[in-house]
């Protein structure tokens, strides 16, 4: 499935892209406007290195070409940015690995991308999507208990020597 592709027949007022290693200057740009994201699993404010290698990471036991790394841009500028891993941890499951809004968009607008791509994931076949919220983030907390999205597990991360704690949301598609 070519996802932005589809998406933007779904969107209005926006356009959805792949980002790419092309993209690599703004992709940090946008990153390090979100220092609060960033302080919740890290000591120190994201690097150019961190923020590029979102691009083309994936995790254990998935492939290359599962991962869906997007942009959402409104009149040319980068409004969301969303890492999206199709089928994984299982077939028709999908794992929103960042949802990161621009600090400029409105939650309704964000909120109505969000039901956006979940209208394009269910038509093509996936009956769930499941992220993390790390503890200390109360704006996606609320963001995404306010779209219905149900907390299902709470559990501890570990990235070098920094541990955070995550609750892990689910959203069931309804058929």
């Amino acid at each position: 499935m070519k996802l932005a592709e589809v998406w933007n027949q779904n969107l209005n007022g926006a356009t959805v892209r792949p980002l790419t290693h092309a993209d690599d200057d703004m992709i940090y740009a946008f990153q390090a406007a979100h220092p609060d994201y960033f302080a919740h699993f890290q000591d120190h404010p994201v690097t150019r290195q961190e923020a590029i290698q979102d691009v083309t990471d994936i995790p254990l036991n998935a492939l290359p070409e599962q991962k869906a790394y997007l942009g959402i841009f409104q009149d040319e500028q980068l409004v969301v940015l969303v890492d999206l891993i199709i089928d994984y941890p299982l077939p028709s499951l999908v794992w929103l690995g960042m949802w990161m809004p621009a600090k400029t968009l409105t939650t309704a607008k964000s909120a109505a991308y969000y039901r956006s791509l979940v209208g394009v994931l269910h038509e093509a076949g996936a009956v769930q999507l499941q992220l993390s919220v790390f503890m200390g983030d109360r704006q996606m907390k609320r963001f995404w208990e306010d779209l219905q999205l149900t907390a299902v597990q709470t559990t501890s991360v570990v990235k070098g020597d920094r541990t955070a704690n995550i609750t892990i949301y689910q959203d069931k598609f309804s058929r």
